[in-house]
């Protein structure tokens, strides 16, 4: 088949316009993968932000929850009176209240001078100062009802944190006198108990 240049002239304008189509073509399927990729973008870094305000939402909620608990603490332990400076009177009338009500036995005491709080854990804040003054007990006891009812007794009574240390009791060994019916101690109690309080709190 012979092509002949009067035939080239003829396609001249079709080849043209071919080329042309084929080139804007090309750019379009550029043009297209370029704003693809824009959207992709654009759509993950929505999502990136959408994801961190989410985060930010949860931190605020849960800060919210961690002051509303500090607030209901705070006011628990202020109605408790464990907030404010420590009342060793208070404490002497309580184990004195405690002693009669219960019609406990003999019961010798002493008050270590009030310290720091240096429990293992406890990080110092400037919001809140603890500190503990450590109870020694000598108790006689006509059974183990007797010591746990006094420290539940002091616990709800006296205005501090009541932490047992230690407690050690023993048999008090003695010889039955005849006829006797009077109730006789029938154990020893030595105790180590902490009271504290705080001095300084502040709610968040």
């Amino acid at each position: 088949m012979n092509v002949t240049r009067d035939d080239l002239k003829r396609l001249r304008m079709p080849l043209a316009v071919a080329i042309v189509l084929l080139v804007l073509a090309a750019a379009s399927l550029l043009a297209s993968g370029y704003y693809l990729d824009e959207a992709r973008a654009a759509r993950d870094a929505t999502r990136l932000t959408r994801v961190a305000a989410q985060e930010r939402v949860l931190r605020v909620a849960e800060e919210e929850r961690e002051i509303r608990d500090d607030l209901v603490y705070y006011e628990q332990m202020r109605q408790r009176g464990v907030v404010g400076e420590q009342s060793r009177l208070d404490w002497i009338e309580s184990i004195a209240r405690i002693k009669n009500d219960r019609k406990l036995f003999e019961i010798r005491y002493n008050f270590e001078a009030q310290r720091p709080l240096d429990y293992p854990g406890l990080v110092a804040t400037s919001a809140a100062d603890f500190v503990v003054s450590r109870l020694k007990l000598d108790m006689l006891l006509l059974h183990e009802g007797d010591l746990l009812n006094f420290l539940a007794d002091l616990q709800a009574g006296i205005k501090a944190h009541v932490s047992v240390r230690n407690c050690t009791v023993t048999r008090i060994e003695r010889g039955a006198a005849p006829g006797a019916t009077t109730l006789q101690p029938r154990l020893r109690a030595e105790c180590q108990v902490d009271l504290v309080s705080v001095r300084g709190l502040k709610p968040a």
